[in-house]
């Protein structure tokens, strides 16, 4: 999923790549965020290109 945050894509879209519904995808992405504590995709972009270095 995280390849699909970066690419810049919105919930709707990724969704339908992932094949599940939209809603699924805002609780993963919550999820993601409250864990690793990010404030937006950008901040969570930057950490992922950033580790992939």
């Amino acid at each position: 999923m995280f390849n699909l945050l970066v690419q810049g894509l919105p919930n709707k879209l990724i969704a339908k790549d992932l094949g599940i519904v939209e809603s699924t995808v805002k609780v993963h992405i919550k999820s993601i965020f409250k864990k690793l504590n990010f404030k937006s995709r950008m901040e969570m972009t930057v950490w992922y290109l950033q580790s992939k270095e």
